[in-house]
């Protein structure tokens, strides 16, 4: 197949994630991928050193965005192009009025993976299949209108490393993710001042990219509730596993958002105990033992604690991890999955 790829954000997100990571693993199945993005927009940036033919397109929120279809008309016509996978709102209205002009008929997918509600639109009526990275993004479609049948829900899926369980002996409790106030680094500070006056022994570590939030801002925050000594500040790390090896216990403390939860996934592939929010599509993938409400430090912090208490539970809850991520969320089963869709949609529209 020759799949088009069509993103027009320029930053990095969860969205992009799925998008780039999707079309590594068709890439790898021998499947033709081509990307339409922004110009230095870090979508198109990382698909070009990913070795995939890329166009350039206006970003969304430049006001000529519309004459973005004549490039994308221009690829699908020269390149025989077989798929076009939307990835955002206004890259689906694009891919649409490209359609109308293209010699070359194709599928018009549009993937979902973000955590925005879908509006009505004309435009499900002349899309070939809608792809969602979770139930509750499914049935958010269903809820519009969108038949059942016409949307699939394929979740990203994860490479599984070499695995051995291990959990320190310290009490190092650890969340990792770009800092955002959607992120929950606030509650997660504020349940760690609760949790040290059981455990006053325990450290609480913070990594990720600053990005609307500053570090200086969450070390503020400690000062105010007197337990910077017990933070540690990690910064950006440039290899996630070896921050996570170093915990004996993950924490996803959002407050919304997590349409696609990579991060969980790569917590569980380790063979780690998570306590979450339950938000997005975790609820899906956690056991609900596991998670408490959003926005609750006192929940947060008594999950926690009580984790943490017994070792044996910890490595229990993240043996079970890695046994759901294992059966349930292989990198093999995604590509799989979503090649199949990709076929099964070519083959049931034909003209």
């Amino acid at each position: 197949m020759k799949i088009l790829n069509v993103i027009d954000i320029p930053w990095f997100s969860g969205v992009t994630s799925y998008a780039l990571e999707s079309s590594a693993g068709l890439a790898g199945l021998g499947h033709k991928i081509f990307f339409a993005g922004v110009r230095d927009g870090l979508p198109l940036k990382i698909a070009l050193e990913k070795g995939f033919n890329v166009f350039e397109i206006a970003s969304r929120k430049n006001p000529l965005i519309y004459k973005s279809f004549a490039v994308l008309k221009k690829v699908i016509d020269e390149e025989e192009i077989d798929i076009v996978n939307a990835h955002t709102g206004s890259s689906h209205f694009i891919a649409y009025l490209a359609s109308l002009f293209t010699k070359r008929k194709f599928c018009l997918v549009r993937t979902k993976s973000d955590a925005g509600l879908p509006k009505k639109s004309f435009l499900y009526k002349h899309t070939h299949k809608v792809i969602a990275v979770s139930e509750s993004v499914r049935k958010s479609y269903m809820n519009i209108g969108v038949l059942p049948g016409h949307v699939a829900t394929i979740y990203q899926g994860i490479k599984i490393p070499a695995h051995s369980i291990k959990i320190p002996a310290a009490n190092y409790i650890g969340i990792i993710g770009r800092l955002d106030p959607v992120k929950g680094h606030n509650v997660f500070l504020e349940a760690a001042s609760l949790a040290l006056k059981r455990y006053p022994d325990a450290k609480f570590l913070i990594a990720g990219k600053e990005e609307n939030i500053k570090y200086s801002d969450l070390r503020r925050l400690a000062e105010e509730r007197h337990i910077e000594t017990s933070i540690q500040f990690c910064g950006f790390v440039e290899n996630a596993r070896d921050f996570m090896e170093r915990c004996s216990l993950g924490i996803i403390a959002s407050l919304g958002s997590e349409a696609v939860s990579r991060v969980l996934l790569e917590w569980m592939s380790l063979g780690k105990p998570v306590v979450s929010t339950s938000v997005g599509c975790i609820p899906e993938i956690l056991e609900k033992d596991y998670l408490v409400p959003p926005n609750d430090p006192a929940a947060l912090s008594k999950k926690m604690t009580d984790m943490i208490a017994d070792k044996n539970k910890l490595a229990a809850a993240g043996s079970r991890n890695f046994e759901i991520v294992n059966d349930r969320f292989r990198f093999e089963n995604f590509i799989s999955k979503t090649e199949n869709i990709f076929y099964e949609t070519i083959k049931s529209n034909t003209y």
